[in-house]
């Protein structure tokens, strides 16, 4: 069964692979369209293409090829039901990634959403959780996440749960996000001040350490422990402070100048609050937040 949408690029990919697959493990391919039916676009929409066999997820936004007929072959009989789990992965011996390899795109994302529910629930005082309570919150089976979270068996115990503050440590180690990460912060307005106060960065490792204005009446002034500098000192900030992101607070005719000044300093992500579609080269990441855009995804669901 694959689980997609019309106009989706990945399902599409997903579609041809399996019909080369098919060519010479015969099956039955059957398609779903997840705008048809609320309970699926719930389930899938940030995960499709989803691949699964006889009712079970195999893989999701990516498809394996060699695991898919291994799969079909009666092979690799390790091979779990649903997508690659953290323990077939991390074979590196210390938790971490092999050097040079990277994650499947639906790890990676699942990943980080199990970080994010993690990190508050230690802050609220939780020592323990249970693959339950993290499906619930984020919306991932449990079942998968037991499986990805298999290589920290250690950490989980039947009836009580996952060490949050040990699973947190694992998991950052696997995104490669320990440590402390750099922001530089473009604009001091409102939406730039609150940024700068929130802990929403620093609870992931990353720390606002520079904010930048072109406008002279706030260059000088102080947010919190910083003071606001010019966008003229971004290249010489970069280098002294080891920025590895850029975040961009800015109203939108301004952001395609800044991501590209922010591109000839050698920055590789950036982080864009404004509603512009950024061109970058395409070894630069961008990551364009729309409360917008999540409230109309939320009003659909009550609408309908």
């Amino acid at each position: 069964m694959l689980y997609g949408r019309p106009g989706c690029g990945l399902c599409d990919d997903a579609r041809e692979l399996l019909e080369r697959v098919r060519e010479d493990f015969p099956f039955v391919l059957l398609e779903r369209n997840i705008e048809l039916d609320e309970h699926l676009l719930r389930r899938f929409l940030e995960r499709i293409p989803v691949v699964a066999l006889d009712g079970e997820e195999l893989f999701e936004l990516t498809v394996d090829e060699h695991l898919l007929r291994a799969r079909l072959a009666g092979g690799l009989d390790d091979l779990e039901s649903g997508p690659m789990s953290l323990g077939e992965l991390t074979t590196n011996g210390d938790g971490g990634m092999p050097p040079g390899e990277r994650l499947p795109l639906g790890i990676a994302a699942r990943l980080s959403r199990y970080l994010q529910i993690l990190t508050q629930a230690r802050k609220m005082g939780r020592e323990t959780i249970s693959s339950q309570e993290l499906a619930s919150y984020t919306h991932v089976n449990s079942t998968q996440i037991r499986r990805d979270l298999s290589g920290f068996g250690k950490f989980g115990k039947r009836g009580v749960g996952y060490n949050v503050d040990s699973l947190v440590a694992q998991i950052r180690k696997i995104l490669r996000t320990a440590g402390q990460h750099n922001i530089a912060l473009f604009g001091a307005g409102h939406l730039g001040r609150a940024i700068a106060s929130s802990e929403i960065f620093a609870d992931h490792g990353f720390r606002v350490v520079a904010i930048f204005d072109p406008d002279p009446v706030k260059v000088g002034e102080a947010i919190g422990s910083l003071t606001v500098r010019h966008n003229s000192e971004l290249q010489s900030v970069v280098d002294d402070q080891e920025i590895v992101v850029g975040v961009l607070a800015v109203p939108t005719i301004a952001a395609q100048s800044l991501a590209d000044d922010l591109v000839e300093a050698g920055v590789k992500i950036i982080f864009n609050y404004s509603e512009a579609l950024l061109t970058v080269p395409p070894e630069v990441t961008v990551h364009t937040s729309s409360p917008a855009v999540d409230l109309l995804y939320a009003l659909y669901f009550y609408l309908a």
